[in-house]
């Protein structure tokens, strides 16, 4: 092992990062529990009781339209009331707390009911009726919570904090964390460049073992400790959490997994390009001389590359739509590697020199 590495690997033990590092996890967990308690959510009877409220305003401002023929009028009567008649069986559901599975039957038929609707009255009704693809994204979540065998009333009480927790990783949180660290750990190493000279070690092997040793205490070892909020979440409210789905959207679809599975693909999609982030970080350390400024534009430059977006849309940007575009992907690990080896070389050749 690289003797910097461990100077540096003694240092972090001297400063707390063993502990700073999960505390800091927790914080962050702990405001994102604390969040959701107070803000809260209104109850699933509530909900149902404000669209009741919009229908009946829908319904009339409907018939006082008088160029309305009777049939006509008749015909969209009796759709209002059928779109009645499916909240009043989902608050059944709710009321003696049925299973998840009775929902779906209601859920097919109000959205054939919305879109006739949608479909025969102006563009203003939109804003009162629940859009159908909101009905769909519903109808899959239940079709999953069936399969689990999960309550739809568990889930949505308690399943806004793995989502969020979910959104976070997705949106590179640990990604961001692991620019900083490394930025810092090249400022200790800017620092003592005397020291270094004086270390007789090949430039190969301390490059591999930098970006080893930058992967494990800086992204694998922050990556392990998330999930240990999520259990303590699941002891606390007694539920198998990491079978909670989760959902990101991609082409316009809501797609649900199980938590297990966002947090592995939100952890380890973005090994992908930790490599080339590493030794990109170093290049651009080299040139700014700050720790900050270099990780928010290789955080930026990052998302750019794999989510192929704009320069005026990529404050926030989700990483996770990106997993069902291929083509940029592979056009961004080709184009990481590429400058990776680049700079390599030229770190080795101004070495020899």
């Amino acid at each position: 092992m690289s003797r910097w590495v461990q100077l540096d690997r003694m240092h972090l033990k001297k400063r707390g990062f063993l502990y700073k590092i999960p505390l800091l996890i927790l914080v962050v967990a702990a405001l994102v529990m604390g969040y959701h308690h107070v803000t809260g959510k209104p109850a699933l009877r509530d909900v149902i009781e404000r669209q009741f409220a919009q229908i009946d305003n829908l319904k009339d401002s409907f018939e006082n339209q008088m160029t309305i023929d009777e049939d006509t009028k008749k015909e969209m009567n009796t759709t209002f009331q059928a779109l009645y008649q499916t909240y009043a069986q989902e608050n059944g559901v709710y009321t003696v707390k049925g299973k998840t599975e009775r929902l779906i039957p209601i859920y097919e038929k109000r959205l054939e009911l919305v879109e006739f609707l949608l479909g025969r009255g102006s563009q203003d009704w939109a804003d009162s009726l629940e859009s159908p693809m909101q009905i769909k994204a519903k109808l899959q979540l239940f079709h999953y919570l069936v399969g689990k065998e999960m309550s739809y009333q568990t889930y949505y009480q308690y399943g806004d904090f793995i989502q969020t927790i979910f959104q976070l990783l997705g949106y590179g949180i640990l990604v961001f964390l692991f620019l900083v660290q490394v930025g810092g750990y090249l400022e200790r190493k800017q620092r003592h460049r005397t020291l270094l000279e004086v270390v007789p070690i090949s430039n190969k092997e301390e490059l591999l073992t930098e970006t080893v040793y930058s992967l494990k205490y800086f992204y694998a070892f922050p990556s392990l400790l998330v999930i240990l909020p999520v259990v303590a979440y699941g002891i606390l409210i007694q539920e198998n959490i990491f079978l909670f789905p989760v959902s990101y959207v991609t082409n316009g679809e809501t797609i649900f997994i199980s938590a297990t599975q966002g947090i592995l693909i939100a952890i380890g999609y973005p090994l992908l390009a930790i490599v080339g982030l590493f030794i990109a970080q170093m290049l651009l350390f080299s040139l700014i001389k700050d720790t900050m400024v270099s990780a928010i534009v290789l955080f930026i430059l990052g998302y750019l590359s794999i989510g192929g977006y704009s320069l005026g849309s990529i404050l926030p940007i989700s990483v996770l739509p990106a997993l069902q575009q291929g083509v940029p992907l592979m056009i961004g690990a080709f184009v990481g590697m590429t400058f990776s080896m680049i700079f390599i070389g030229i770190r080795l050749k101004n070495i020899r020199k």
